[in-house]
């Protein structure tokens, strides 16, 4: 089957938008406890979903880790923009497609990572703190397509996950895992040019 022309972009905020240490210390700690992460890693779906609050996770993270509360909010907290990423978009996407932000985000963040310059960039924000879905589920990608007045196969998915990507290559959206943002700025072209 033959992909369709892509007609709008969309990123994952943490892990391609902006970046953190957060999957770094998260290996440290749980890379070889995989279970115990899965506990944790309910807690933080709820959160995302806004059905608990960052400090239940934050405070669980710190009695499982040993690590303070301080460090592990810093782990959450301290993400910069990825302006290599940005300043692409800015040049070569912005103007040509439409633009969307899918994240897993438990609050309002965005303002505290981005000028408001590069949020505006973007056409449609979904974030789980918002709508109170989170990825994988299947339908907060179909309302960020629905809110960008697309088809999902109209639609490029770009996040760092792999369980995010599959869910949205199920839905039919074209898409790319972010690895860096050399190998991310190749496969936007290549895709885009068919």
């Amino acid at each position: 089957m033959e992909s369709m022309a892509v007609r709008a972009i969309v990123f994952d905020l943490y892990g391609v938008l902006g970046l953190n240490n957060w999957q770094e210390f998260k290996q440290a700690h749980f890379g070889s406890r995989p279970e115990d992460w899965e506990q944790l890693r309910a807690l933080g779906q709820r959160v995302d979903a806004g059905k608990a609050t960052d400090i239940e996770l934050v405070q669980a993270v710190a009695n499982e880790t040993g690590e303070t509360i301080m460090t592990v909010r810093d782990q959450f907290e301290r993400t910069v923009p990825n302006e290599p990423m940005l300043d692409y978009i800015a040049a070569s996407l912005h103007g040509h497609y439409k633009l969307g932000l899918l994240s897993n985000a438990s609050s309002d963040v965005l303002g505290d990572i981005f000028s408001p310059k590069e949020v505006a960039m973007f056409d449609q924000i979904t974030t789980s703190y918002h709508v109170g879905l989170t990825k994988p589920d299947p339908r907060i990608f179909l309302l960020l397509t629905n809110r960008l007045g697309i088809e999902p196969e109209q639609c490029l998915f770009i996040d760092d996950k792999e369980t995010n990507v599959a869910a949205a290559q199920e839905l039919g959206f074209q898409t790319i895992q972010y690895e860096t943002v050399s190998q991310t700025k190749q496969a936007i072209e290549e895709i885009v040019a068919r």
